[in-house]
């Protein structure tokens, strides 16, 4: 098991993702803390574009960092000092999406992109869509979203999310978790 350093490596990676110039937003836990949505995690999720994934790459294996798993949409990485812990990047072809609307955050002197509750969302609805193992958790994860942040929240938004990702039906079991 991993007991990473969040800060450091957040840190050390995202300043060295603004140094070479790839754009990114932090998703999964970790940017669900960034909104008050507390939830335990073992690794660090970054978007980024798919044009970048030979860099990223390369910049992560700089750092000492093993690639130990790759597929269409994904790599996840590994280091021999557990405290540096596991990355996982995962790709997208869009040129406006995600990424350009995340909202940015000041934290460890530094600026952190961290995607929007929406987009949050919405990644949670297409990992179900992709995986139903998944369910459990990402609409655990998904519920808490709702339940802190219902008032703020997008809902034609998260609606079209559940129609890109063929989840219409979901949309009402989303908005039942508003208190």
């Amino acid at each position: 098991m991993y007991s990473m350093e969040f800060k450091k490596v957040i840190t050390a990676i995202l300043l060295e993702l603004d140094k070479h110039n790839i754009p990114y937003a932090l998703i999964g836990a970790v940017a669900m803390g960034f909104w008050g949505v507390q939830r335990d995690t073992v690794d660090v999720d970054i978007l980024i574009k798919e044009r970048d994934r030979e860099k990223v790459i390369s910049l992560m294996k700089s750092f000492g960092y093993d690639h130990i798993v790759s597929s269409k949409f994904a790599d996840q990485f590994a280091h021999i000092l557990k405290d540096m812990g596991l990355i996982d990047f995962l790709y997208t072809r869009r040129e406006k999406g995600i990424i350009e609307s995340s909202k940015t955050f000041r934290g460890g002197g530094i600026e952190i992109q961290v995607a929007l509750p929406e987009d949050l969302i919405g990644m949670k609805l297409d990992g179900i869509s992709n995986d139903p193992d998944r369910e459990l958790q990402d609409l655990a994860d998904i519920k808490a979203i709702v339940e802190l942040l219902c008032d703020t929240l997008d809902w034609e938004k998260i609606k079209e999310y559940c129609k890109i990702t063929g989840m219409e039906g979901m949309y009402g079991k989303i908005l039942g978790f508003k208190r």
